[in-house]
């Protein structure tokens, strides 16, 4: 079944997916204004400014994580307020696993992201507690 929205222009969470699994640094910076204001309310230490600090953080992501996927779970924009639901996986270059799930909370200006709150914590694996 058909939704309206699959024939619409892909939204900014939706761009963003794709260059994570795409790992294009290039279009997901594309999706950040120059001011971007990052936030991590439970890690308050990682908060940051600016474009170029994303280009280093995802690119190194990129780097340590070369099969990282990207599921936007569910998601909704109204107005200038998006939410995203995400899982993120993947095999750091080191062979230790990268599980996360979480919510994104995000303020957009002409259709991108100025700022955002990541919510996003590692997934406990429940097979290694006795």
């Amino acid at each position: 079944m058909s939704t309206p929205a699959q024939h619409e222009t892909p939204t900014v969470l939706q761009r963003m997916s794709d260059a994570i699994n795409a790992h294009d640094v290039d279009a997901f910076v594309s999706c950040f204004t120059n001011d971007y204001q990052g936030e991590q309310p439970l890690h308050p230490e990682s908060a940051f400014t600016g474009l170029a600090q994303v280009r280093e953080n995802w690119t190194g992501l990129f780097a340590q994580l070369p099969d990282l996927r990207a599921t936007l779970v569910a998601s909704t924009i109204h107005d200038d307020l998006a939410w995203a639901q995400w899982h993120w996986q993947g095999t750091r270059t080191s062979g230790s696993a990268l599980n996360m799930r979480g919510v994104v909370v995000a303020g957009l200006r002409n259709g991108i992201i100025a700022w955002a709150r990541l919510y996003m914590e590692p997934v406990h694996d429940q097979s290694s507690t006795g």
